[in-house]
């Protein structure tokens, strides 16, 4: 429908906690899909209703790689949106779809910056509405 917006989205960052809730729009409808189900986590990575994707929460080790004490807050956030960015298009939509982010980060003084940084580098001009908390 062309009036139909993003409905919402959710990105969280990197590894001092980092959850995601990703609700967007998808460009085609399809019927309730799982995304990513694994048996390593009792949960979906996301799940598909109609022309709306959820995805679960993300953190910097959702790449598949351990955090390092030489990570940077920038390169954590850049691992979480590339992981979200790769689910987004499993679910067959794109991040130029979200709507809504939340971000939690473990301490919002320290980390605010580098993640606000990479951030902006990667959602460009279709920038959701966001909340960020502690």
């Amino acid at each position: 429908h062309p009036f139909m917006r993003p409905l919402a989205a959710a990105v969280a960052t990197a590894g001092w906690v980092l959850a995601a809730v990703l609700l967007v729009r998808r460009t085609r409808q399809r019927p309730l899909t799982r995304i990513g189900v694994s048996a390593k986590v009792p949960f979906a990575q996301g799940v598909a209703h109609g022309d709306v994707v959820y995805l679960s929460g993300v953190t910097a080790q959702a790449d598949g790689e351990p955090i390092s004490e030489s990570d940077s807050v920038e390169e954590q956030t850049r691992r979480v949106l590339r992981v979200i960015d790769e689910r987004l298009h499993r679910a067959g939509t794109d991040k130029s779809r979200v709507l809504q982010v939340q971000v939690w980060l473990k301490d919002i003084v320290r980390d605010f910056g580098g993640m606000n940084s990479a951030w902006n580098e990667w959602v460009g001009e279709d920038k959701p509405a966001r909340a960020t908390v502690e």
